[in-house]
């Protein structure tokens, strides 16, 4: 996995745990809506190869 596709990896994690995080803080149907969306985003450009998930990550 290249340096940019990692670093594309983790934004796409980073904005997705952000979206969970504004759901937990401020739980409401706009918050779950936006959480589910990004979810769904991820599970698409995983699934057609828009992105690449690393086998292993370690900080």
């Amino acid at each position: 996995m290249s340096r940019t596709n990692r670093l594309d990896w983790s934004k796409q994690v980073t904005l997705m745990n952000e979206r969970i995080k504004n759901f937990q803080a401020n739980p409401g149907q706009e918050q779950l809506d936006a959480a589910i969306a990004e979810l769904k985003a991820y599970a698409e450009a995983a699934r057609t190869g828009g992105i690449e998930i690393p086998a292993l990550f370690t900080t």
